[in-house]
C-alpha cells in the first residue's frame, strides 16, 4: 500500500471507527443534530400596531436581501404578549424540521416574516447559530453512511457488541485479507462516466451517467436533459409531459405602491435576415400583468409581447381581460371585403335620443327613449307589461283580430266612461253573413254560466233586418224585469192523475228548464181548479190562461188567496159554457 493510500486508510478509520468505539452500541449508531432555529420576534401591524393574542406568521427563508423567491416557507400560529413580543421554533411545522440543504451552499440567508398577512418585514440576516445545521454532513463520508466504511467480521449469533468494535483495530495492509460487505449490502462498482453527468443506477450494483448534466454551482447551475451544456437553470430538448399545474409565478409580491408581472411564457422562433445575413430570434412573449393595484378589486390581464434579439419583447397591445374580453392592438383590421372608418346610429326622433353618432375612432354611442316604455296607457310610449304581464291601452285595432286566453277571469273587458251615444265598452261589427258581430260562448254547463253578459241602460242590443235578437238556446231573464217569458206550462186537468205534460222554466237551465215538470208542481183545489207552484214568486208578475175548449174560460190568480197560501203560486180555474162552477180541463199557462 502506498504512503498516500494508508493516509487516506486512517482518516476513514480515525472519521468513522473512533466514534463508533466510545459509542459502545451499535455500528450503525447515528448522531441526531437539531433541526429547529429559536426565533423571537414582535408583531406589528400594516399601521405600527402591536398585534397581541394569537397571529398567523408567515416564515420564509431567502438567498437575498430582496426580492427574489423563498427557499423555504411556513407559517405557524404564535402566540404574542402585551407588547406584540412573540416566540418561535423555525421548522416546527415538518417532522424532520428545517430541509438539510437549506444551508449547504455556504451562501447568506435572509429570513422574511409577513403577520396576519400584511407586508413582509425588512428581512434580518441568519447568524452563525443556524449553519449549525450544516454539521449533519458529518455522518456522512462522500455521501455513504459510516456504516459503509465498517470492517465487519463473519457473522455469527453469538457475535458481542465488543466483538463489532473489535473490527475498528488498525487499518488493513495490501497483504491483509478483506472482509466480508456489510450482511445485506451489495458492493458498487463503476466503470467511469461523463463529466458533469448525473449518475444512474442501471442495476442494483452499477453507476453509469444518465442523460441529465449540470453546469456550474449553487445559484448558478444548470440542468440539462439530453443536451450537454444548458444555457438556462433547466434546459430540456426533447417532448415534455406536465402531469400537472404548470405555473408562471410572479416575479415579486405585490406592495401597496406596485404590482408585479408574472414570469413570462417565451415562445421563440428564428428568421434569415437578408441585410444582415444571419438569422434572428424572434420572441413572442404571454404574460400576466396587474390591474386595479391597492383597490378593492385588483386582478390582472393576460398580455401579448414581442420582440427580436438583441432587444426584449415589448407590449404589441393586444390583451385578455379578466372577463375574457379582448383589447386589440391599435389599427386592427378584420376579415372582409370593405373597411369601416366610421360607426353611426339612428332612430326615429319621436321616439329617440341619439348622442355620440357617428364613432370615427373611439366613443360611445347613446339611445334614450324620448318617452319611457310603461304599462300604462301613455300617449307614445312603447308598451311594457307589468308583472302579471298585462298593459293598459286606448283603442286598439287589429287587422287579424283578437285573440284572447285565460286561466280564469275576464278573457276580454271592454269599457267605455262616455256618456254619449255610441260609447260602447265592446263592439263587434262583420260584414259576413251568416256570421256575428259579437261571440260569446260558454261551455262550462254550471248554473249562471254565460255566454255573453251585458249590464247597463241597455245591457244587450242588436239591430238585424232580419232579427234583432235570435237564439238557439233557452233565453234566461231576471224575475223581476219585463219583456221575457219566464214560465209556461200545460196542464192536463180532465182526468186524474193531473198532470203538466209540457212546460218551460226560465229559472233552471238545459234539459231542466223544460222536462217535464220543469220544477212546477199541480194540486187539485176541486174539480177544473188547481193550484201551480212555480218554485219562484209570480205574485208580481204578469200570469195569464187559456183553455183549450172554446167553451171553456180560464181565469188565473197569482200569489196568496182563499185557496192558495204562497206568493210563489197561482191559482187556475176554468168554467163551462158560462157556469160558475169549474169545470175540467186542458190549458196553457203563462208568467212574464
Amino acid at each position: 500500500m502506498s504512503r498516500k493510500n494508508l493516509l487516506l486508510a486512517l482518516l476513514v478509520w480515525t472519521v468513522v471507527c473512533v466514534p463508533l468505539a466510545s459509542a459502545q452500541n451499535s455500528i450503525s449508531s447515528t448522531v441526531v443534530v437539531p433541526r429547529l432555529v429559536n426565533y423571537s420576534g414582535k408583531a406589528i401591524d400594516d399601521e405600527g400596531k402591536a398585534v397581541s393574542g394569537t397571529a398567523g406568521v408567515k416564515f420564509a427563508i431567502y438567498s437575498e436581501q430582496s426580492g427574489g423567491f423563498p427557499l423555504w416557507a411556513e407559517t405557524q400560529n404564535v402566540q404574542t404578549d402585551g407588547k406584540g413580543n412573540y416566540n418561535a421554533q423555525l421548522g416546527a411545522t415538518e417532522p424532520e424540521g428545517l430541509p438539510l440543504d437549506l444551508f449547504r451552499s455556504g451562501e447568506a440567508r435572509w429570513l422574511g416574516v409577513r403577520i396576519n398577512g400584511g407586508e413582509e418585514q425588512p428581512r434580518v440576516l441568519l447568524l452563525s447559530v443556524p449553519y449549525a445545521l450544516k454539521a449533519a454532513d458529518a455522518q456522512t463520508l462522500g455521501g455513504l453512511p459510516a456504516s459503509a466504511f465498517v470492517l465487519a467480521a463473519t457473522p455469527s449469533s453469538s457475535s458481542t457488541q465488543a466483538e463489532s468494535a473489535s473490527a475498528c483495530t488498525t487499518p488493513a495492509t495490501s497483504g491483509s485479507a478483506g472482509q466480508p460487505p456489510v450482511p445485506g449490502s451489495t458492493p458498487v462498482t463503476t466503470a467511469g462516466g461523463t463529466v458533469g453527468a448525473i449518475p444512474l443506477w442501471d442495476s442494483s450494483s452499477d453507476i453509469t451517467s444518465s442523460i441529465l448534466r449540470q453546469t456550474g454551482s449553487g445559484a448558478s447551475a444548470k440542468i440539462g436533459i439530453n443536451i450537454a451544456k444548458p444555457l438556462f437553470t433547466l434546459d430540456v430538448k426533447g417532448t415534455e409531459l406536465v402531469r400537472g399545474l404548470f405555473e408562471m409565478a410572479t416575479t415579486q409580491y405585490a406592495t401597496t405602491s406596485k404590482g408585479f408581472n408574472s414570469n413570462p411564457m417565451n415562445l421563440e422562433s428564428s428568421a434569415w435576415k437578408s441585410t444582415t445575413g444571419a438569422y434572428t430570434l424572434n420572441h413572442f412573449q404571454w404574460q400576466a400583468e396587474p390591474v386595479g393595484n391597492n383597490t378593492p378589486s385588483p386582478g390582472a390581464t393576460l398580455n401579448l409581447l414581442y420582440g427580436t434579439d438583441p432587444n426584449p419583447p415589448t407590449e404589441t397591445g393586444l390583451r385578455i381581460a379578466s372577463n375574457g374580453r379582448f383589447t386589440f392592438a391599435a389599427g386592427q383590421t378584420f376579415p372582409g371585403t370593405g373597411s369601416v372608418t366610421t360607426v353611426g346610429l339612428s332612430a326615429p326622433t319621436s321616439d329617440f335620443t341619439v348622442t355620440g353618432s357617428p364613432v370615427t375612432t373611439s366613443g360611445t354611442l347613446g339611445l334614450a327613449w324620448q318617452v319611457a316604455p310603461t304599462s300604462a296607457s301613455t300617449v307614445n310610449a312603447i308598451v311594457k307589461r307589468d308583472s302579471t304581464g298585462s298593459f293598459s291601452a286606448g283603442a286598439i285595432s287589429a287587422s287579424l283580430g283578437v285573440t284572447s286566453y285565460v286561466g280564469s277571469g275576464n278573457a276580454l273587458y271592454g269599457q267605455s266612461n262616455g256618456f254619449a251615444t255610441g260609447s260602447n265598452g265592446v263592439e263587434g261589427i262583420t260584414n259576413a253573413g251568416p256570421g256575428s258581430g259579437v261571440v260569446g260562448i260558454n261551455f262550462s254547463g254550471a248554473p249562471g254560466s254565460l255566454g255573453i253578459y251585458g249590464q247597463g241602460d241597455t245591457g244587450v242590443y242588436g239591430h238585424g233586418s232580419s232579427f234583432g235578437f235570435a237564439t238557439d238556446g233557452h233565453v234566461q231573464q231576471a224575475r223581476t224585469a219585463g219583456g221575457w217569458l219566464k214560465a209556461m206550462a200545460y196542464i192536463e186537468g180532465m182526468s186524474a192523475p193531473y198532470s203538466i205534460t209540457r212546460c218551460f222554466n226560465s229559472t233552471l237551465s238545459g234539459a231542466a228548464a223544460t222536462t217535464p215538470p220543469c220544477g212546477f208542481n199541480l194540486s187539485e183545489i176541486a174539480p177544473g181548479d188547481f193550484a201551480l207552484d212555480f218554485g219562484f214568486q209570480v205574485s208580481d208578475r204578469f200570469v195569464s190562461a187559456t183553455a183549450d175548449n172554446a167553451d171553456t174560460a180560464c181565469t188565473m190568480f197569482a200569489g196568496a188567496g182563499p185557496w192558495i197560501s204562497s206568493n210563489n203560486q197561482a191559482e187556475v180555474r176554468c168554467l163551462y159554457g158560462g157556469g160558475i162552477n169549474s169545470y175540467p180541463f186542458t190549458a196553457s199557462v203563462f208568467v212574464f
